[in-house]
């Protein structure tokens, strides 16, 4: 193999890892924006910064926390009732 075939050779590796590195980025950057917490938060912000929309920013934000901690009440049951099977079968 000669220099200039390991330079091309090296070339290509560089742009597939910037391809990966971008797709990674890209699937990230969905996942956060698709998040209902996330967006939830996401129209508050933008309400807040309209005094007219203050109340249904709040109520999004509410909402948001609700959510939340259901589910995280969910989860903390969930892990219960595991523990109790368990420890009395």
């Amino acid at each position: 193999m000669t220099e200039i075939d390991i330079l091309h050779r090296r070339r290509e590796l560089v742009l597939l890892s910037a391809e990966l590195q971008r797709a990674t980025i890209a699937r990230r950057l969905g996942r956060i924006e698709v998040n209902p917490a996330r967006v939830a938060l996401g129209y508050a912000a933008k309400a807040v910064s309209r005094p007219m929309l203050l109340k249904a920013g709040s109520a999004a934000v509410a909402f948001a926390v609700r959510a939340y901690r259901r589910r995280s009440a969910r989860k903390r049951d969930a892990a219960s009732r595991n523990n109790a099977t368990k420890t009395n079968p």
